[in-house]
């Protein structure tokens, strides 16, 4: 600590080479001085998501040169500020897409920092920031417009549920698919309709929920498995947004396939496309959290870990928690 109480130094997860979860180290580092526009952050918990592994991996489409510190999302408090921030030192914040997240201490822009509403806790903040702005990009990466039919694939997971509530603001009809008790998540965060795909005919039920028309955008974190569903669900001209590839990535596009199917449009969602700059990453999180003070659109905890069991923590995240994976950087 520096003489005004100010940390001069943090601990951080850093992936010392591409690998698995066996590749994170926790190393001690100097934190510089605050340039323009930065503030400081305790860090009280950071989540974990895919990306992060995509990367520690070294087989995410952006590549990162190792050694390299991980984590992009957090929820802290502000400790101190750099010129031209008018944000108070104890404001509570949450983020995303600020590297090295998963430490005690980080240094952020502050035009990437939301302010945590006094209802939602850090644990809810750090579950929240990334699945927001994903969510954000999303509705504004696809056009569709109130009174269409959206469908909403893992409608009850951290990004599920925050697109379905951004799509039910906009006047659009939802349909989300979730499994067993998690479709009561995707009916309390907005959907008109939900499908239990553990049980449920999906296709005949969307059919269904549209008048045998179709929807006119399908929302898709699963890639490989749902694809040839997806093209079913689709009214002609209507749009496939594939986000993730939780059951392996997309097979190669047939354009005779996408015509029979009513000359749809695939696409895949990422950070090319150029939506959320980093200007904009505050007011994204901003949006959302003003959502999840209005509908329960927080998901479950699944695993909390301290810092020194970050690979403990990946390895929870590698094999499919059932919720959120957060690393607290300041618990033993």
């Amino acid at each position: 600590m520096s003489s005004a109480g100010v940390p001069t130094q943090r601990s951080v997860a850093r992936a010392t080479r591409a690998g698995g979860p066996e590749v994170l180290a926790v190393g001690v580092e100097d934190l510089p001085q605050l340039k323009m526009g930065e503030a400081l952050v305790r860090v009280e918990a950071a989540g974990l998501n895919h990306v992060d592994s995509l990367a520690r991996s070294g087989s995410y489409s952006i590549r990162f040169e190792f050694p390299f510190d991980v984590g992009v999302e957090g929820a802290g408090t502000v400790v101190a500020a750099g010129p031209g921030v008018a944000m108070r030192t104890d404001t509570r914040v949450c983020w995303t897409g600020v590297f090295g997240s998963c430490a005690t201490y980080v240094i952020a822009p502050v035009q990437m920092l939301a302010a945590l509403p006094e209802a939602l806790s850090f644990e809810g903040g750090a579950t929240l920031a990334h699945a927001g702005v994903t969510a954000a990009g999303l509705i504004r990466h696809c056009p569709i417009a109130a009174g269409e039919s959206a469908v909403v694939w893992g409608a009850a997971g951290a990004v599920g549920r925050l697109l379905v509530a951004f799509l039910a603001a906009r006047g659009v009809s939802v349909i989300g698919i979730a499994s067993g008790a998690r479709t009561n998540a995707a009916r309390a965060a907005g959907a008109d309709h939900v499908v239990d795909r553990s049980t449920d005919e999906v296709v005949d039920a969307v059919l269904r929920y549209t008048s045998g028309r179709g929807a006119a955008a399908v929302f898709d974190p699963i890639g490989a498995a749902t694809y040839e569903t997806n093209l079913c669900l689709l009214a002609p001209r209507g749009y496939l947004v594939n986000y993730g590839q939780l059951s392996g990535a997309l097979p190669d596009v047939d354009l005779s396939r996408l015509m029979e199917a009513g000359s749809i449009f695939v696409t895949k969602y990422g950070p090319r496309a150029g939506i959320v700059r980093p200007e904009h990453v505050g007011s994204f999180i901003a949006e959302a959290l003003a959502l999840a003070t209005t509908r329960p659109l927080v998901s479950d905890v699944a695993v909390r870990l301290p810092l020194k069991r970050v690979a403990d923590a990946f390895r929870a995240l590698d094999s499919g928690a059932p919720g959120k994976v957060l690393v607290l950087p300041h618990e033993e």
